[in-house]
């Protein structure tokens, strides 16, 4: 099986927090995504327990896309090593415009502190660090901005979003909305074109095997044209993912009180209007079927998550 080249380490962590990847030259590294702020402390602690490095070396911050679990670190680590910031073209003029909805920010009800963007690239152009080489590849549909980086001297992609090893990031209807979905299909289906044994997604385990990355590219595309199809299941499957992502990203509180914090937020309130009008306990009811399934857990009225953040 094809293992990771000396150059790369790979920082696998959770679901608030997505993957972050250490790109290795002799005397600075790079850091591809850096998770949700609150874990910026556990970020720099482990770019230096596991990937030996200290912050001082760190040159070039690049983000996949510019949502929160992805970008929330940037701030702490550019202020602490000075480094740049590299994004998509579309990222970096939403994130200088500070567009609160395609951002995932106050509407999502998400943090992410300020951060500057020092350089924009575009899909065909090449970021080179070290001895290694990216080609940034399209990935929009989960996130408008959305980029992959592929390295063919290694035949690898690491790829955000746009890919798994399992399951199927969120195309957020109100966001994204269905064009966000034959996008995402049409990114998916250009990574056909590309010659990859491993692809390091934004959150989980690598995809390892040239045939696994393949069929977890069909399954996804499956996936998209099912929730086309079936609407009302991709909404309740997105909300289900806000919802974990809130109990990860809060205090522990009371059942009720998370409820209630929920429903007063814009996207549980305009999501619920468009998809769901007629329901009765929506959120009570989401809530319900994730303790059932063991993903939330109630302990003295207190939710907990039982997924790793």
């Amino acid at each position: 099986m094809p293992a990771l080249p000396p150059h790369i380490t790979f920082l696998q962590r959770g679901v608030l927090n997505s993957n972050s990847v250490v790109v290795h030259a002799p005397d600075a590294f790079l850091v591809f995504d850096t998770g949700y702020c609150t874990g910026a402390r556990a970020l720099e602690r482990a770019i230096a327990e596991q990937a030996g490095r200290p912050l001082a070396e760190l040159a070039l911050i690049v983000n996949t896309h510019a949502h929160p679990d992805h970008t929330g670190g940037n701030a702490h680590l550019q202020e602490r090593s000075g480094c740049e910031i590299v994004t998509s073209d579309i990222d970096r003029m939403l994130i200088e415009s500070g567009d609160p909805v395609t951002l995932m920010r106050d509407w999502a009800d998400l943090q992410c502190p300020s951060f500057g963007v020092t350089r924009a690239v575009r899909p065909g152009e090449t970021l080179a660090f070290g001895v290694a080489e990216f080609i940034v590849v399209e990935g929009a549909g989960h996130a408008a901005g959305e980029v992959s980086y592929y390295c063919a001297r290694d035949k690898l992609l690491i790829c955000g979003d746009l890919l798994w090893q399992s399951g199927f990031s969120n195309v957020v209807p109100l966001v994204e909305g269905i064009g966000g979905l034959a996008r995402h299909e049409r990114s998916l289906s250009g990574l056909r074109e590309l010659d990859v044994e491993i692809a390091i997604p934004g959150h989980g385990p690598l995809v390892v095997g040239r045939d696994a990355v393949r069929q977890r590219i069909d399954e996804s595309i499956e996936t998209i044209r099912f929730y086309r199809a079936h609407r009302d299941r991709w909404a309740s499957t997105v909300l289900k993912s806000f919802i974990v992502m809130h109990v990860l990203a809060g205090e522990q509180v009371t059942r009720s009180a998370f409820v209630a914090r929920c429903e007063r937020s814009p996207w549980f309130q305009e999501q619920a209007a468009r998809f769901f009008p007629r329901a009765e306990r929506l959120l009570d009811a989401l809530i319900d079927e994730l303790l059932g399934r063991r993903i939330l857990r109630a302990e003295n009225d207190r939710l907990t998550c039982s997924l790793s953040a």
